[in-house]
């Protein structure tokens, strides 16, 4: 035989290639032998029609040992139209690998078990009239006690009637898989989203169930679709059991008694879809968002707004929004029709929401904005922004957009913490109401930061059109701001600006001013403020607002404000200013740190203060209520024990009016250090409640506790004793000696000698007779310096001879002293030669008592 030429073998090659890929694609679906009628499976073209199978009652089951569908190839169930369940299990070692589509007749629901797992191609479609159950369990539960298992195909021949009631799990479930290109949906900021007109992904009947229940589950690009209906996804652990509960959607399902759960991630702008009022349910142990993926309900119509459910037993992190689409990524219920939108609920231990991500509420219309409630056992984190859209901060939040109230937000959890840019918000856009915020946080709350374009972190409720905004209320333990956070209730059109609760059992404090802008300072406020340029034209607000402002009100153990951060009610605009009250043990106010009430235009709002300890001010604090323009200066009411300043540090209390009448201040303390009233400002510590001229000037009072200036004092005698009387007038003598007299008791003639209690003593008067006996009897000398208190000794009987006064003294030979009566006429028993010449008191020298 000739060789042959290797352009045969080219051609024939060739036409064999084009010969293979030209056949349709086949379906790998081959039955197993485990049921009383087994399923069979005939091929036309690239569909797949299985046929027979085992029918009880309603259901019908299919039971085979691989099943897979490659791309443009399709598994069609010709089943009967009276089957409500299709039951279809894989009881081969093999991975369940769909591309293409998955087919069944009339309306009824189709179950998909494999124990191994289950990939969903991007081509992967269902065309089926029910709903849908993919799952990696090993068996399906029926009320009459039937398993329906993949593990063990041939534990009962016989087949129920009975509705499923749950899916029994083995010791390693295997992992679903949806791959896909991602979502078709677009939207501008503040605006609804839009969808495209592609059909991709996973989508089931309007108000039919799309369920995916396994081990992992990954949503790599996939996107899941239940119009009007229900989306449940649960990645469960070993050994666990899920119920299936009936309802008109197709199947709820109840993971009460599963312990342990695996993961699910949705990424590459993956999307589950239940919008038109649907619900969607999400269960698993961490559960992350990231590259714009999302979890989505919009109603568009009259219907109430469905709900959107995740528990995660570790974690929920939603991370970064589409950068093509303009969107947030992450969880969100909106609606653009009459309806609300749904609600969103959240629980877990640690949540995380960063890069610009979101769990949001929207309303586009007349409905209202459904509810977030998030509860973290552990931590709450909120951070950051988009790097590509830096308007996108990372939110929790419940807007209302155009006529249609904002929702309520509650956040609980353990450790809250907000950076840069951040929020957990209720906005209002249009006339509708803004919602409420509950915040409660049992350890610590921190709120630090601004966006690159000036977004400040923060836990507030917003009006920035003519509806009202709602009341901010945080319980924590400490709760720190700083670097132009803030905690507000703020209005910036003319809607009113609601309430802002803060009970810190612990501490609070209020630090530091913007990063970029100084004159910005942190603060808990209730206001109606200016914003900057670049933040009206993000949110089309006017340059000045015309509403009132709103009222705080702060309970705390210690209240630190510093470094030009502020607690303040205050209005940029026309209106009034609100009330501001703080009840606290301590208020420290720090480096241009204030609590303080403001208007430019309107009635400055009123500030009262209830300190149970110590009000301290330091370096250029203020604590003021004042109004810029025509409006009076507001009131201050301080109660307080210790009110402290320094004088030099020019730390002010001030109920001052630029233009009219200024305020009153009252303070009620015990003692007030540093500050004092004052008719203006100076550069000292001072009170001062100035109008715009004397006349206009303000009260200043100041109340001390009422104290009896004679209480407790010792009545003293009305005849005041000269204490010239008592100087002694003959003193005449030489100069360079001195007499001491000690007086009675006290201290000692030195500072080392010991007191003693008998050193209250009196020496006796000695009449001359007296002395001459004693001197007879060799006595004088002892009887001279010996003491005798006269309390324990009478007075002796003493004659009633005249007493002269001593001018001078003599010393005998002895060396003891004699006071005389005169130095010239002094007489002594003793020889003249034994006594030295008597002195004499100098005249110039005054002799007195010690």
């Amino acid at each position: 035989m000739k060789p042959r030429s290797l352009g045969f073998w080219l051609v024939n090659g060739t036409t064999l290639w084009f010969l293979f890929n030209s056949c349709p694609a086949v379906a790998q679906i081959v039955p197993d032998a485990t049921l009383p009628v087994n399923s069979s499976v005939r091929q036309q073209e690239n569909i797949s029609v299985i046929e027979g199978g085992t029918t009880a009652g309603s259901n019908l089951f299919h039971s085979f040992q691989e099943f897979s569908v490659p791309t443009s190839g399709t598994a069609f169930f010709n089943n009967a139209q009276n089957i409500q369940n299709i039951l279809t299990r894989v009881t081969g070692g093999s991975i369940s690998n769909i591309d293409g589509i998955l087919r069944a007749n009339g309306t009824a629901n189709l179950f998909l078990l494999n124990p191994n797992g289950i990939i969903f191609g991007p081509n992967a479609r269902l065309d089926i009239g029910g709903s849908f159950v993919g799952s990696t369990a090993n068996s399906i539960n029926f009320a009459d006690g039937f398993q329906f298992s993949a593990a063990n195909p041939q534990s009962t021949p016989l087949l129920t009637i009975n509705v499923p009631i749950g899916l029994q799990f083995g010791q390693n479930p295997g992992r679903i898989e949806v791959q896909g290109t991602g979502y078709d949906l677009s939207a501008q900021l503040r605006s609804p989203i839009i969808r495209g007109n592609s059909i991709t992904g996973l989508q089931v009947q309007p108000g039919k169930t799309l369920a995916l229940v396994g081990g992992d589950i990954d949503l790599e690009g996939g996107t899941l679709t239940a119009e009007q209906g229900r989306i449940e996804l649960g990645s469960i652990g070993n050994q666990a059991q899920v119920s299936l509960n009936s309802i008109p959607e197709g199947f709820a399902l109840d993971y009460q008694g599963v312990q342990f759960f695996r993961d699910i991630r949705l990424s590459q702008q993956a999307s589950a879809d239940a919008s038109g009022g649907g619900a969607i349910q999400v269960q698993g142990n961490n559960v992350r968002l990231t590259d714009g993926s999302i979890i989505l309900i919009q109603n568009q119509g009259e219907q109430r707004g469905g709900q959107i459910s995740v528990n995660a037993a570790q974690s929920l992190e939603a991370s970064g929004p589409n950068p093509v689409a303009g969107f947030y990524g992450g969880l969100e219920g909106q609606t653009i029709g009459v309806g609300s939108s749904a609600d969103i609920v959240v629980s877990t231990q640690q949540l995380v929401v960063r890069n610009g991500a979101a769990i949001l509420t929207r309303s586009f219309s007349p409905g209202r904005a459904g509810n977030v409630t998030v509860n973290a056992s552990d931590s709450i984190q909120v951070i950051g922004f988009s790097p590509i859209a830096p308007a996108l901060s990372s939110v929790i939040t419940a807007v209302g957009y155009h006529s249609g109230d904002g929702g309520d937000l509650t956040v609980s959890t353990k450790w809250l913490t907000i950076f840069n840019g951040g929020s957990v918000s209720t906005p209002s856009f249009g006339t509708g109401q803004g919602g409420d915020v509950t915040v409660n946080a049992t350890e610590f709350i921190e709120i630090s930061g601004v966006s690159r374009v000036g977004i400040p972190s923060s836990i507030s409720t917003v009006n920035l059109g003519t509806g009202n905004s709602g009341k901010t209320t945080i319980n924590t333990s400490r709760l720190v701001l700083q670097n132009g956070a803030i905690v507000s209730a703020a209005s910036f059109a003319s809607g009113r600006a609601g309430s802002v609760i803060v009970n810190a059992r612990e501490s609070i404090e209020v630090n530091g001013t913007m990063p970029e802008s100084p004159t910005t300072p942190t603060y808990i406020g209730a206001s109606a403020p200016e914003l900057s340029e670049s933040i009206q034209e993000i949110f089309r607000v006017p340059q000045v607002p015309t509403s009132s402002s709103g009222d705080v009100t702060i309970n705390t153990g210690k209240l630190s404000v510093t470094e030009g951060a502020r607690v303040q009610v205050s209005n940029v605009g026309v209106g009034d200013g609100g009330a501001l009250r703080v009840n606290a043990r301590s208020i420290f106010l720090d480096n241009q740190g204030g609590i303080t009430a403001a208007t430019a235009s309107g009635e400055s709002g009123n500030i009262e203060l209830q300190v149970s300890d110590l009000l301290l001010l330091r370096r250029n604090s203020q604590i003021s209520a004042t109004a810029f323009s025509n409006g009076s200066g507001g009131n201050i009411n301080i109660n307080t024990p210790l009110l402290v300043t320094v004088p030099r540090e020019n730390s002010d209390i001030s109920a001052n009016s630029v233009s009219a009448r200024g305020g009153n201040v009252i303070i009620n303390s015990s003692g007030i250090f540093g500050t004092q009233f004052r008719n203006r400002n100076t550069l000292e510590s001072d009170i001062t409640a100035t109008g715009a001229s004397s006349e206009l000037s303000g009260n200043v009072q100041i109340n001390t506790p009422d104290i009896d200036p004679s209480s407790g004092l010792v009545e003293l005698p009305v005849n005041i004793v000269d204490p010239t009387q008592l100087i002694a007038q003959g003193c005449p003598a030489n100069r360079g000696n001195s007499f001491t007299i000690t007086g009675r008791g006290g201290l000692p003639l030195l500072p080392s000698d010991a007191l003693r209690s008998d050193q209250t003593a009196t020496i006796n008067w000695v009449t001359r007779e007296r002395r001459e006996n004693e001197e007879d009897k060799g006595t004088r000398g002892r009887r001279d310096t010996e003491r005798v208190n006269v309390f324990a000794s009478p007075r002796p009987n003493i004659s009633a001879s005249s007493l002269v006064e001593a001018t001078g003294w003599v010393i005998n030979k002895s060396g003891e002293v004699w006071l005389t009566a005169s130095a010239s006429t002094a007489t002594s028993t003793t020889p003249q030669s034994s006594l030295s010449t008597p002195e004499s008191c100098p005249p110039s020298e005054t002799v007195g008592s010690d």
